[in-house]
């Protein structure tokens, strides 16, 4: 390591306390994008954190949660831009927790709330890491740009409008680092260079105009079977999706990517006993799982209601049910296109009444595993851990990627790990973790003055 990066990580470890204090003044603001909720607060107290560290900075309105824009312009060849979010996931259920989701807690090293990984501590790590190599270098070896959105957590509904407006922002980038990213199972650092896309839509259907007794069953159409009846439509038991044309146009899959793929340690056994299951679908051995993860598009049933749930019996016919159900797609698969190709086969199949009440989506990005600044971002993490990252070339996830990645490269990697617990109770990183992810994006500049 040479002397100059050194004097910035130590300096990284100096503002550790500045840094945790920003971050639980963060965690205090409630901002969950699914019920609406101090969204503009959330972006507001990004904006403060870029512009107290002299970025030029913009809030911008859209129809729903705004965008927050950061740019520091230092006249170099290359640009670096950072994309996160200031909304977090519902912390419901509450009784779940051991600390007070929305109050920063330090117990044994770690942190804990909802958002340190996902995303605000991201956001603190980064523009701590940015300061640090200010303070100790003066001058940046490339522009920065921050892009901080306030409606990731559901499905980035109005991000589209804000690029269409603001997209002379994103020319001229030459990476992007991504929202999330740490340690895996293995306490090996992974890059994720790719998403999924969604298309995520609620079901329902009314067969009454209100409930009756089961004694009418004989002669009366129960919602909640109705709706099951639909639902059996949408897949088989070997998981292939039955509406029409659904893999059609599907990307291929590169030699490089597949090699990505092989050499990815997928840890099958470690994911059956974390979450308590035996066997993979369909009878896959693990080599078949781990392609199906990266490769195969899905269909999710997220959750049903109908009926009575509550304690004890209740003879009821319902009058309607309700089913929210995720399509993750891959490269090429466009969501409106399948969202209407889901409405004919429904029509087509003899299920006219149930509507489809709204979806949201979006598609697929990736960037090839053999990008300069894929390579760039790879020493950089040698750097900091001393090993390779492993490689996703793709999450299993979603995100909005394909908004930017016609105007740049594009890596995620951050400071979680396998138990972050992201969108559950009790999300957490370890502060060791937290001071090394502010070393790794220093790192990254550091690479970026020979780029």
């Amino acid at each position: 390591m040479n002397l100059t990066l050194e004097n910035v990580f130590k300096k990284i470890e100096g503002q550790k306390d500045l840094a945790l204090k920003d971050l639980t003044d963060f965690i205090k603001i409630p901002s969950v994008s699914a019920k609406e909720q101090n969204l503009q607060e959330a972006a507001e107290f990004s904006e403060q954190l870029l512009r107290k560290n002299n970025y030029q900075t913009k809030i911008h309105s859209t129809k729903g949660g705004p965008v927050v824009t950061g740019w520091l312009d230092v006249g170099a060849k290359r640009t670096l831009l950072f994309y996160d979010h200031a909304d977090v996931q519902p912390a419901e259920p509450f009784e779940l927790w051991d600390s007070p989701p929305f109050e920063l807690t330090i117990k044994n090293g770690q942190v804990f709330g909802r958002g340190v990984a996902d995303n605000k501590g991201e956001i603190i790590v980064r523009i701590y890491a940015i300061k640090a190599w200010q303070e100790v270098m003066g001058e940046l070896p490339c522009n920065i740009k921050f892009v901080i959105e306030t409606e990731e957590e559901s499905s980035s509904k109005n991000l589209a409008s804000y690029v269409e407006k603001d997209a002379n922002f994103l020319k001229g980038v030459d990476g992007c680092i991504w929202e999330f990213g740490g340690r895996n199972q293995n306490n090996v650092q992974e890059f994720i260079l790719g998403v999924k896309g969604i298309l995520y839509v609620q079901l329902s259907v009314q067969t009454l105009s209100k409930d009756a007794h089961s004694a009418n069953a004989p002669v009366m159409t129960n919602a909640g079977e109705r709706l099951l009846q639909a639902i059996t439509k949408l897949k088989n038991e070997q998981n292939k999706i039955l509406i029409p044309e659904f893999y059609t146009n599907i990307a291929k899959i590169s030699s490089e990517e597949k090699q990505a793929i092989k050499d990815y340690k997928f840890n099958g056994e470690e994911l059956k006993k974390s979450y308590g299951f035996d066997a993979f679908p369909r009878g896959m051995k693990e080599e078949e799982a781990k392609m199906a993860y990266f490769t195969e598009p899905t269909c999710n049933l997220c959750g049903f209601g109908s009926g009575w749930l509550g304690e004890g019996g209740k003879t009821v016919i319902p009058k309607e049910a309700m089913v929210k159900i995720d399509f993750r797609l891959v490269k090429d698969q466009d969501p409106e296109t399948i969202l209407n190709n889901l409405r004919k086969y429904l029509d087509d199949s003899g299920f006219p009444d149930v509507k489809i009440d709204w979806w949201n989506g979006y598609p697929a990005a990736k960037t090839p595993v053999s990008h300069e600044f894929v390579e760039i971002c790879k020493r950089a993490n040698k750097e900091v851990y001393n090993h390779e990252p492993e490689i996703q070339p793709t999450s299993g996830g979603s995100g909005p990627m394909h908004l930017f990645e016609q105007y740049m490269p594009i890596v995620s990697l951050g400071s979680g790990h396998a138990d972050s617990n992201a969108h559950s109770p009790n999300e957490n990183i370890f502060i060791v973790d937290f001071i090394d992810g502010m070393k790794c994006i220093a790192a990254i500049l550091n690479e970026m003055k020979n780029w």
